[in-house]
């Protein structure tokens, strides 16, 4: 996985913590780190995450992984949490269907995208050929 940075770490650090906190509210860690404190660093570095990203050149394979990447993290970590016994205060659970619409148009979106580099390969391919 050499797509993922530093920053990246970070946020799936974050993402877990914040799952964490969710499926066991009594853990001794959720008093230990107040909960937001834990939302506050998401969202500044997912927010930094998408601004550096934005600027640089990014490269659409890249970000197509991440995307996978991100999605299954999440559904590893649900299964995960609930396999140990938590049960997620917020709702955040498998018989969610907000939850399984946000996967539909996460997932329909990475279908476009894939899509997008698999017919720009053709089209780069087809003019090395032409030349």
């Amino acid at each position: 996985m050499t797509f993922l940075k530093p920053l990246d770490l970070i946020i799936f650090l974050a993402f877990t913590l914040l799952f964490v906190c969710d499926y066991f509210p009594d853990n001794p860690l959720v008093y230990k780190i107040p909960k937001n404190v834990v939302i506050i660093l998401f969202v500044g570095l997912f927010l930094t995450s998408f601004f550096i990203k934005r600027y640089r050149d990014t490269n659409r394979k890249l970000a197509l992984k991440w995307q996978l990447c991100s999605i299954a993290y999440i559904l590893f970590l649900m299964g995960l949490l609930t396999v140990f016994g938590g049960q997620s205060a917020s709702g955040i659970s498998f018989d969610n269907g907000f939850l399984w619409i946000g996967f539909l148009i996460s997932s329909i979106e990475i279908f476009s995208n894939w899509k997008k580099i698999k017919q720009s390969k053709t089209t780069n391919s087809e003019e090395t050929h032409v030349k």
